[in-house]
């Protein structure tokens, strides 16, 4: 009798302990659910640009409670920050939006539709990179968008938003996308420019503030580092250097660009270009001038499309 009751209170308090380490094991956590039947597509750290039709949301929070913060024009760039994060029946991704933080949906699950859509793989520096922190693979995405009055393709903007966070994380006060004075696809738009702008990849950026002209000399130096960093054959042409009259402004080429025109591919690597070791100015006596707008930046991805430093070759 004793025997059976000391076999029952065993197997009783077994039994105990099984349902207490069951029950502490901590509760899982539901897997983002898909759009629909469509798959979530993105990762965090690529590119990607809207497609839904129309301009979307940007919230503090990834819910609908969430108040919004700003919203994303159809057909731009983002770079995803974090995700995913699963609520209201939604996938939400923490986009930066040309140097704003928000949290964005997918796509619509009633509607089986993306609102997001990659346009980049995520590229990880070699083990043996000495390349400078900063640089950053722009996405191969040759749609053109509307800034202002200027005309640029997204693999430009995407490179002009990453040189605004990097400028701007440095105490940056010039907002890019407002002061673009020249931008690409514009055959014959200033003669000066002797077809630099006439296909993709080249923009000029003011340097004066907006209101009251004033020269915003202490910018010019961190910002020109900035687009250099962003993948920019960039350089500051001061007053007059262009023609007599010619305002003070920042000229950039990007690097890699597939369309760009023959005079902007010169400046990148031609023999008065950036990857020389000069200012990009075509000399009437054939003697190029240095480049004093700064040091040059030669990121992985530059090295992979064939671009090296040049200097002394």
């Amino acid at each position: 009798m004793h025997r059976n009751l000391y076999a029952f209170l065993i197997v009783a308090l077994c039994s105990l302990m099984s349902f207490d380490l069951v029950s502490a094991q901590p509760t899982p956590i539901p897997a983002c659910p898909t759009l629909g039947d469509l798959p979530t597509r993105l990762k965090s750290g690529m590119w990607a640009k809207t497609v839904a039709g129309f301009t979307i949301n940007r919230r503090v929070e990834p819910d609908l409670q969430s108040s919004r913060s700003g919203q994303i024009p159809n057909g731009d760039i983002v770079r995803v920050a974090d995700g995913p994060r699963c609520a209201d029946g939604y996938v939400w991704w923490l986009l930066n939006y040309d140097s704003m933080m928000g949290w964005s949906a997918e796509g619509d699950v009633k509607s089986n539709s993306y609102w997001l859509e990659s346009v980049g793989k995520i590229a990880e520096p070699a083990a043996d990179s000495t390349e400078p922190d900063g640089c950053l693979q722009p996405p191969e995405v040759y749609d053109r968008i509307q800034v202002g009055d200027v005309t640029l393709n997204l693999r430009t903007l995407a490179m002009l938003d990453h040189a605004q966070e990097l400028y701007s994380a440095e105490g940056g006060i010039i907002h890019l996308r407002n002061v673009i004075m020249q931008g690409s696809y514009n055959p014959g738009g200033v003669s000066a420019s002797f077809g630099t702008h006439d296909g993709g990849g080249a923009l000029d950026i003011s340097v004066r503030q907006i209101g009251t002209g004033k020269v915003l000399t202490d910018e010019i130096k961190p910002l020109l580092h900035a687009l250099r960093l962003a993948g920019f054959a960039a350089y500051l042409r001061d007053f007059d250097e262009l023609y007599k009259g010619s305002p003070i402004h920042i000229h950039a080429i990007a690097i890699g660009d597939a369309e760009l025109s023959e005079a902007a591919r010169a400046q990148i690597d031609g023999t008065f270009g950036y990857f020389r070791g000069y200012n990009a100015l075509p000399q009437d006596n054939g003697v190029p001038l240095p480049d004093t707008s700064g040091a040059m930046v030669i990121c992985d991805w530059m090295k992979a499309l064939g671009y090296n430093d040049l200097r002394g070759k």
